[in-house]
């Protein structure tokens, strides 16, 4: 087993791993397997391009081109689950469903609206109301414990036979599968296995005991186990699926704690004992530069209490907030301010109780000569959102400290919008950092230069 830190490394690992099978076969096969968002797909790409300066011809399947979709997967559940396997006619049953949930809102695909639209298509499929009935209350049952990263989502027997078909040198027709609508969409295109000598396969359970079981035998497989960090692994998920599928961040960040974690745990994880080589992935300084750039401040910090206080007694204060900010940081993480994981807390009684409000990333700011601070954002959880995950402070710490993560520090924040002579400034209390001021963005640029240094000498404007 190989293990690296560097995508180059791992990149060229793999190149001297597969050179060696082409050495005795005419095709390898190498299958990239890892949690969700640990970046697979964009290492199979990585590695076509490596491959491709050396001569070799990559193709990339997607296991997640395999989804049954919300159709299928819904169906095979309650089947499974509630008809012990036994229902007749399944492929026209989810036929008729996805022709009734494919453009309905995400959240809403089989809500009791959308029962009612099913029943009258399915119902010639059952000679009993009552297992109509059943099936219908089922559905929605299932729909409420959806977990996207179980491996009965894909159809690995369907991928399996693909893959043996390009090492044939058949044609096969590509499978696409769209986050948008959460099902798989009509494909025309034909992938010709003669016209390439590596077939990359990248899926969470490319290395599930399905797939090996397929593919047992072949003596040219070379096997790749993707890992990454607490922190990578959930920003990473929740980012994608908020630009990606039609899923908002709520129901996202809900079933990441209650399903997406135990599944890596226990159906994912094991498998890295079955890889050849193994890259730890973690997020990239591209990644923490993607995000909503924002202007955050143009401001000035001191520990000087007696001219904050000069300024405070002399300003109409406007507003004054109280937070508490608790950050989220992963096992052996440096603690830096270009990755930050934050939960804010509000009070509304002047600090004697907290509220979780929001779930904010922010990553690595932009390189200025101004001292301005322009960075990128994402709100992973809004203002209010935050009950829509959890009852309770107490479960959201549970629930990452379960997922591997480390909690703290908490910093306590006092911040107040105000005017002081004429100039509109917010004044921020940070506990064990001091005092930041923070100047409106068409403050000119001689005021502020004036203001600070009358700060360092510990005097006031």
């Amino acid at each position: 087993m190989f293990t690296f830190h560097h995508i180059d490394k791992w990149g060229f690992a793999n190149l001297d791993l597969i050179e060696e099978v082409l050495e005795h076969q005419s095709k390898a096969v190498v299958l990239l397997v890892g949690a969700s968002s640990s970046g697979k797909s964009y290492l199979a790409s990585y590695l076509v391009d490596l491959l491709k300066s050396y001569g070799h011809h990559a193709l990339i399947i997607s296991l997640d081109q395999y989804n049954h979709g919300l159709s299928g997967i819904i169906t095979n559940k309650v089947n499974i689950n509630y008809f012990q396997g036994k229902l007749k006619q399944l492929s026209e049953i989810k036929k008729a469903i996805k022709d009734v949930i494919y453009n309905i809102p995400f959240e809403k695909k089989y809500d009791q609206e959308a029962l009612d639209l099913i029943r009258p298509k399915i119902v010639q499929f059952f000679s009993d109301k009552k297992d109509l009935d059943l099936f219908l209350s089922a559905l929605n049952s299932e729909w409420k414990v959806l977990n996207f990263d179980e491996p009965s989502v894909y159809n690995m027997k369907e991928a399996a036979v693909d893959i043996k078909a390009l090492l044939n040198n058949e044609t096969i027709t590509s499978k696409k599968y769209s986050k948008v609508v959460s099902e798989r969409v009509e494909s025309d295109e034909k992938v010709c296995g003669s016209d390439y000598d590596v077939i990359l396969v990248e899926g969470i359970y490319a290395l599930d005991s399905v797939m090996l079981s397929e593919l047992k035998g072949l003596d040219n497989v070379i096997k790749d186990f993707i890992d990454g960090n607490p922190k990578s692994l959930f920003i990473r998920r929740i980012v994608r699926d908020s630009k990606a599928t039609s899923a908002d961040n709520v129901f996202t960040i809900s079933i990441y704690f209650k399903y997406i974690i135990k599944s890596y745990l226990e159906t994912i994880y094991p498998n890295r004992l079955n890889a050849d080589i193994i890259l730890f992935n973690d997020m990239t300084f591209t990644e923490l530069r993607a995000g909503d750039l924002y202007v955050t401040k143009d401001e000035i910090q001191t520990n000087d209490k007696d001219v904050i206080d000069h300024i405070l007694e002399h300003s109409q204060i406007i507003e004054t907030f109280y937070q508490r900010d608790i950050f989220f940081s992963s096992p052996n993480e440096s603690r830096e301010s270009h990755n930050v994981l934050r939960l804010r807390c509000i009070s509304d009684d002047m600090g004697k109780t907290y509220y979780p409000s929001s779930l904010v990333h922010k990553g690595t700011p932009k390189a200025r000569l101004d001292n301005r601070i322009i960075r990128p954002i994402n709100v992973l959880l809004k203002e209010g959102e935050f009950y829509k995950v959890w009852k309770d402070e107490g479960e959201c710490l549970r629930d990452f400290l379960m997922a591997g993560f480390y909690i703290g520090p908490v910093k306590r924040k006092i911040k107040r919008r105000l005017i002081y002579k004429g100039l509109k400034l917010v004044v921020r209390e940070v506990e064990g950092e001091g005092y930041y001021i923070e100047f409106e963005h068409d403050t000119p640029a001689e005021m502020m230069e004036t203001f600070a240094k009358a700060i360092k000498q510990h005097k006031v404007i």
